[in-house]
């Protein structure tokens, strides 16, 4: 009986210790997976139009650096056009923050594909809200975001990006 209490005892230290070094480890890390937890809140709560901002200037800054160091534009087909800017085009293969990104040499195409659920509304620069047809794309370039087609008249404000389900 004697060995059987001293067993259990010992069980119960081992139990403890390791409860103490789950503790440690979450105490260290609790403000890395906190900070997470709140980016992920943040997407969830539809923040898409900053988010597709940022991601948008991102793509643009990629595209003029490749730029600057080839003397070209990236490839505009394929994976090329990830790959050219250093990113995996497995990352982008489906839609990130609601929408599909197309790199396109100088470029950057911003769209919903056809047949999905999902809808984009942007609205131009005279106040007009523009709905995005199933295909096209809102192209963004150094010197603005155009609805469907980079020419004068186009442009929209992409800070009102909505994406709808």
């Amino acid at each position: 009986m004697k060995n059987k209490a001293q067993g259990l005892v010992e069980y119960a230290l081992i139990l403890a210790l390791v409860g103490l070094a789950v503790l440690a480890v979450m105490l260290i890390t609790g403000t890395n997976l906190s900070d997470a937890y709140s980016q992920a809140a943040d997407t969830l709560k539809g923040e898409e139009a900053v988010s597709a901002q940022g991601i948008m200037d991102d793509f643009l800054a990629r595209i003029q650096k490749f730029y600057d160091e080839n003397g070209r534009y990236p490839r505009s087909w394929g994976d090329y056009r990830f790959t050219d800017i250093g990113l995996d085009p497995a990352d982008w293969a489906d839609s990130v923050e609601g929408i599909f990104w197309n790199p396109n040499g100088d470029k950057i195409g911003l769209g919903n594909k056809r047949g999905d659920d999902v809808q984009v509304y942007v609205t131009d620069m005279d106040g007009k809200r523009r709905h995005l047809y199933d295909g096209w794309n809102i192209w963004c370039t150094g010197g603005g975001c155009y609805y469907h087609t980079v020419a004068p008249g186009n442009e929209v404000d992409i800070s009102t990006l909505e994406i709808v389900q």
